[in-house]
């Protein structure tokens, strides 16, 4: 045999030994599993944070299960038969789950998680989830178009009540440039969860009370009818359905049709939450985006009305019935990279952008939008997440409801007897 042939086979057999040396190092690796990605607005920068997280260190491989249908559906299948993914997100079923889930308190994110963001996964002074940002809901607003309607620079101190707000609809309507003044979603979730937030959240500035609010409800004690918070809250309610961009078929739009409206300028404004920076960026990296509270009353000073809704809206949290020690310690491992890796906050901030809520990023956001989220909460500006304290199931009961009223099927005083007959249902 000839030295080329030699040095040939030599190659080739370095080239198979180093094939071969991978592949077992391949199934050597933990196999870390996680349903979905987090957030579905956030799959494809996900799914590149994964693979750059795997390709980065060859002890744990994730792994992203799709998440298809009801997610507390999906968990209780899954956890069944026996399984269940090692890491999953979680909000209200937290409470069905939280029995299963491993003791996180001692992990590197958690001591370093900003005080008060982990209180929903708290049980007994232990810590069991990841929280992954705050968020905060109410009617975002395309600068732009606001800009043309005042014929200046909009300034969103100037609306604290809904005949203020009602003035900006008017004038954003008005518009050639426009379609309408508001893209209103009339998704179960949007309007089950979020709209409803509004009116539980803004029954007091007390917390003690707004929880006392809700028990009144189910105990049967509250009328709905005759609540003045209530009425304020549904007066603006058909404001926003008056100047709907989609008032002949409130159902009929999807998500992407919200993003595709706020994002061209066909509308001023959308009633959603900061989650749809990533997808309002792509379709209009151009714009400056804003958010404004939902004003319920002409009282300049009512509570609500200049607060916007922030709050945790879920947490991550690793099985611990069902997956093996490895697996947990990769799943931790995992989690904080993105808290203590500068690449893992940089797809945390720059690319999923979420608000961090740990003291180790030096990444900031930078839009308008979470600038001002920011600020809000920083001056004392925000609103309870009320829709954390539902019951599982709660806002998709309560979605049906808001939707029947959307649509014209029901009045205020049927959408009233429905939301009590599903609080009294509550056990």
């Amino acid at each position: 045999m000839s030295n080329n042939a030699r040095r040939l086979v030599f190659v080739l057999f370095m080239l198979l030994l180093t094939l071969s040396v991978a592949a077992v190092q391949a199934q050597d690796r933990v196999q870390v599993t996680i349903l979905g990605t987090i957030k579905p607005e956030i799959a494809e920068p996900f799914a590149e944070a994964v693979a750059t997280y795997n390709a980065a260190q060859d002890q744990y491989e994730v792994v992203v299960i799709p998440r298809d249908g009801d997610p507390v559906q999906m968990m209780t299948s899954l956890a069944a038969s026996g399984n269940m993914p090692t890491i999953n997100n979680m909000g209200q079923e937290f409470s069905l789950f939280k029995d299963t889930l491993c003791d996180v308190t001692d992990a590197t994110f958690s001591q370093h998680a900003f005080p008060g963001t982990q209180a929903d996964v708290t049980v007994e002074g232990r810590v069991y989830g990841m929280p992954i940002t705050i968020e905060a809901f109410g009617l975002l607003y395309n600068q732009a178009v606001l800009d043309e309607a005042v014929g200046g620079t909009f300034d969103p101190a100037t609306i604290t009540t809904r005949s203020a707000l009602a003035e900006l609809l008017a004038a954003v309507d008005a518009l050639d440039s426009t379609q309408a003044a508001i893209h209103l979603s009339g998704l179960d979730w949007s309007l089950g969860a979020h709209f409803t937030n509004v009116m539980f959240t803004d029954q007091s500035a007390d917390a003690a009370e707004r929880v006392a609010f809700i028990d009144a409800l189910k105990a049967g004690e509250s009328d709905l009818a005759n609540n003045e918070v209530y009425n304020g809250w549904l007066d603006t309610l058909d404001l926003l359905v008056q100047y709907n961009q989609n008032a002949p078929s409130p159902l009929a739009p999807t998500y992407d049709d919200g993003v595709l409206a706020l994002g061209t300028g066909e509308v001023g404004f959308w009633f959603m939450g900061n989650w749809a920076l990533p997808n309002l960026f792509e379709m209009n990296p151009d714009v400056d985006y804003g958010i404004l509270p939902v004003p319920v009353s002409d009282d300049p000073a009512g509570y609500g009305n200049t607060q916007i809704s922030i709050g945790v809206p879920s947490n991550l949290v690793i099985d611990c019935a069902q997956s093996t020690p490895e697996e947990q310690a990769g799943a931790i491992d995992f989690l904080n990279w993105f808290v203590i890796d500068p690449v893992g906050q940089d797809y945390w901030v720059n690319r999923f952008n979420f608000l961090p809520v740990y003291d180790t990023f030096e990444i900031q956001p930078e839009d308008a939008m979470s600038q001002q989220i920011l600020q809000y909460a920083a001056d004392g500006l925000s609103l309870q997440w009320m829709n954390n304290l539902y019951p599982a199931g709660g806002w998709q009961a309560m979605g049906a409801s808001m939707q029947k009223y959307v649509v014209g099927q029901i009045d205020r005083a049927a959408l009233a007897s429905e939301l009590e007959a599903y609080w009294q249902s509550v056990e």
